[in-house]
């Protein structure tokens, strides 16, 4: 009896441990994705014409942009009443002309799937020259819609320069009975800083969880917010323009393992742990825009870890 016990309390430990995966009909519905360009696992940024997935489903990236973080010169010439562009580094060279699908890559000629296009007075060239031409790894992923080129090793919290404010203004939204437990790490020092964070900051390594992003989701006419990570979720809560915490957990049920093998977790917008737990009546329900900050708990020994909220427009 005593080893049934003991095999039952090990299942209920090794079981408790390991995300719930359900592959459901009622897939979340989320709007639709803009093509990201991480270099090094940073986001680059792109002041106007944006990477896209072209009719041929060829990831295009304005080329000028990419090159020039890649250390590559870039030139502009005319041939034949035809635009040339032409990069170089100090171990590859290439050539390739606006409206075709040809470019000379290191003396050889090489033919992609989509032509080099101008757009928004942008060179828009296919993912796959950028890769061959100045020598990169480069890989496509499909499920975040994201491009990384070089190292996919995701920094940590501590290992980059993020925003740090003093814990003073943000105190306002602790008020009632025990919030004040969240402004205190897991040995319960206080917290004196926030590390306030945005969503181009993101990919980023959490207590040892890789949080690639964060987007609004509805299941079955209901609102959550979809957390993707390697593996298990990271805790969430909800720092709103009323002043107050809203705790929140994610929903088991709806984990979701992708093909790459990360993990879509949710988190309900409205709950009615709102009222029943805490005593909070909203007049109507919560919204997205109704947020001020996202808060990932107990992530950080040393700071409370926030996101201002990339959806408040």
């Amino acid at each position: 009896m005593k080893k049934q016990i003991v095999s039952l309390l090990a299942a209920t430990i090794l079981f408790a441990g390991v995300p719930s995966v359900v592959h459901t009909a009622n897939a979340a519905t989320t709007s639709k994705q803009q093509v990201e360009v991480l270099l090094d696992a940073r986001k680059m940024t792109f002041p106007d014409a944006k990477p896209f997935q072209d009719d041929n489903s060829a990831v295009m990236v304005p080329i000028r942009f990419v090159s020039e973080k890649l250390g590559a010169t870039v030139g502009w010439s005319k041939s034949a009443g035809k635009q040339v562009v032409t990069l170089k580094t100090d171990k590859h060279s290439v050539s390739m002309t606006v409206g075709s699908a040809t470019a000379v890559v290191d003396g050889e000629s090489k033919t992609y799937d989509s032509k080099i296009i101008l757009k928004q007075s942008r060179t828009f060239v296919p993912l796959r020259l950028v890769s061959e031409g100045l020598g990169q790894t480069v890989n496509w992923d499909q499920i975040g819609k994201w491009v990384w080129i070089g190292s996919k090793e995701v920094p940590t919290l501590d290992s980059i320069n993020l925003n740090i404010q003093s814990i003073a203004p943000f105190k306002k939204y602790f008020q009632r009975e025990k919030a004040d437990y969240y402004l205190k790490n897991s040995s319960g020092t206080p917290y004196q800083n926030v590390i306030n964070l945005k969503s181009s900051n993101l990919p980023l390594k959490m207590n040892g969880t890789i949080l690639y992003d964060l987007k609004p989701a509805t299941i079955n006419g209901v609102n959550y917010i979809q957390m993707r990570t390697d593996k298990y979720p990271i805790q969430l809560e909800y720092l709103t323009k009323f002043d107050d915490l809203r705790t929140r957990s994610d929903r088991n049920k709806l984990t979701t393992k992708n093909s790459d093998g990360t993990y879509y977790h949710y988190f309900e917008l409205v709950s009615y742990a709102d009222q029943d737990l805490h005593g909070i009546f909203d007049k109507n329900p919560l919204t997205i825009k109704d947020l001020d900050f996202l808060m990932f708990f107990s992530v950080s020994e040393k700071s409370l870890v926030l996101m201002s909220n990339p959806w408040s427009n």
